[in-house]
């Protein structure tokens, strides 16, 4: 385990499965400058790390994150530099996490809320337990949205319910977090972790560069017309066709057992 002041990050190279925790539990783990500067240099090890093949984010204590941290907000002199460099360090975090060519799980153990929400919603999956609350909570306290949270939600959620819950600041439980895509699945109270961590050993197990160029395609898709993201998606098969993995893939299939999947 590595050392920071805010989180804690476990890599497990032999696993290929890297850990994050957020750990300000006292504060739920609400966003202050040194959280974002340790996400940042946390996501930037993992992204260097090629052992490292699935990722989850989870939060230690009764949240995920409560959202930007009030008391640093009201101690700052100037306000208005300190809310910049803080959202430019959560925007560079946000920016890795997106094209680090590993899929990303956060693991949402209860509240949910502003930078918290968009920085789950920039994840690959979400999973919830029954007690997880979501909400966006910006426009409550005098803020316009941010840390992704006007690029994900409306994709995620659909554009009539995120501009609920970016202008009156609706919040959401559990179960309609499932209905409205918002979550993939919710968990019993107390086994969120083991769930969320069989998913990402299933990831592990995948094809590496299948599933990077997989994570690429479906971020792009939102970007490009039919014919470009068609175009896209031959180039990125006919690669993969190229791969070990792939004729891995296909032995196995015919010997009717689990492929060995390198990354080559």
């Amino acid at each position: 385990m590595l050392e920071y002041e805010t989180i804690e990050l476990e890599i497990d190279g032999t696993n290929g499965l890297a850990i994050i925790f957020l750990n300000r539990p006292e504060q739920y783990n609400a966003l202050n400058y040194q959280l974002a500067e340790d996400l940042y240099d946390a996501l930037s090890r993992i992204t260097e790390n090629y052992k490292i093949r699935s990722l989850v984010i989870a939060g230690k204590g009764k949240a995920f994150c409560g959202g930007g941290d009030l008391i640093e907000f009201k101690k700052a002199k100037n306000p208005c530099e300190y809310i910049s460099k803080l959202a430019n360090k959560l925007h560079d975090s946000i920016k890795l996490l997106k094209t680090m060519r590993i899929p990303s799980i956060a693991a949402i153990n209860g509240p949910c809320f502003g930078a918290g929400l968009g920085f789950a919603c920039a994840c690959d999956l979400r999973i919830c337990s029954k007690i997880a609350t979501f909400g966006s909570a910006f426009v409550g306290v005098g803020l316009s949205p941010d840390s992704s949270s006007t690029v994900h939600l409306p994709k995620i959620v659909g554009l009539s319910l995120a501009n609920e819950m970016l202008l009156t600041n609706r919040i959401l439980n559990a179960e309609e977090a499932l209905k409205f895509n918002l979550v993939s699945q919710i968990i019993e109270n107390g086994k969120l972790m083991e769930t969320v961590e069989k998913i990402a050993q299933k990831i592990k197990n995948g094809a590496p560069i299948a599933l990077e160029r997989a994570k690429r395609l479906i971020n792009e898709s939102f970007m490009n017309d039919i014919e470009n993201q068609l175009k896209k998606e031959a180039e990125n098969i006919t690669f993969c066709a190229g791969t070990e993995d792939f004729q891995e893939g296909v032995k196995a299939f015919f010997e009717k057992r689990n492929p060995l999947f390198k990354g080559k």
